[in-house]
């Protein structure tokens, strides 16, 4: 379905341009002084009707449903679990997703040590967010919510973490833009050309950040100590 939307809208698109344009020998081809190919050209995209044989992943317990890539394992013990795309691999590129959280909560809360834990998980730690740049299950950069008030940009070296820009995003997100529920879908998105860096959620700018540590690899899609649902990928450049 997400397939045919895409494709009505580029052939609606090539429709106007021959309309507004024209060819032949009355109206020879307009020519249009070339501007840079950032975010235009689609590389790769997958709406999640399957799984297909290019994704890999670290870890974690992934599968399709009715359109969602879903990773399954919500235990706060597994931390990057990482499905990620085998090929092609990309240096500079413009990567989309939309997502939603879905941690365990308790039938009951208490005020137990575990429960005060868990609910300040919620709030400030666990997450799901895109990979990109990535060399090995040791070596990447990730952009990721971080809570339900947070976002993290960082890079992974040799299995050691490092952030690089790590905000409160309830200042830019309000409202019912903000909580971890099953009807609330973020749209993140990170675009990393040369060693710049920029991320937003749901179109707003929440991390930059300028780092050269990776310049190619592959691009994926990641949880931290939670369950999540992706409703696709959308890599352009």
């Amino acid at each position: 379905m997400k397939e045919e939307r895409l494709m009505k809208r580029r052939m609606i698109m090539f429709a106007v341009t021959f309309l507004m344009f024209g060819c032949g020998p009355e109206n020879p081809p307009v020519v249009v002084a070339s501007q840079p190919d950032v975010g235009n050209k689609t590389v790769y995209f997958d709406a999640f009707n399957n799984i297909k044989p290019e994704w890999q992943q670290t870890a974690g317990v992934w599968e399709v449903v009715d359109g969602w890539l879903i990773q399954r394992t919500d235990d706060p013990r597994q931390l990057n679990a990482i499905k990620y795309i085998l090929s092609p691999r990309i240096a500079d590129a413009t990567i989309e997703t939309d997502v939603r959280v879905r941690p365990y909560r308790p039938d009951q809360w208490t005020d137990s040590p575990e429960d005060r834990d868990l609910a300040r998980n919620i709030r400030y730690i666990i997450g799901a967010g895109i990979v990109f740049r990535m060399k090995d299950a040791g070596n990447y950069y990730m952009f990721r919510l971080a809570g339900e008030e947070g976002a993290v940009l960082g890079k992974m070296v040799d299995g050691e973490w490092t952030d690089i820009q790590n905000p409160r995003v309830r200042g830019i997100l309000r409202g019912d833009r903000i909580g971890f529920r099953p009807d609330n879908v973020y749209r993140l998105k990170v675009e990393c050309y040369g060693s710049s860096i920029k991320c937003y959620i749901n179109d707003e700018p929440v991390c930059t950040g300028n780092d050269s540590q990776f310049d190619l690899g592959q691009v994926g899609l990641v949880t931290f100590k939670t369950a999540a649902e992706f409703d696709f990928i959308k890599v352009t450049r």
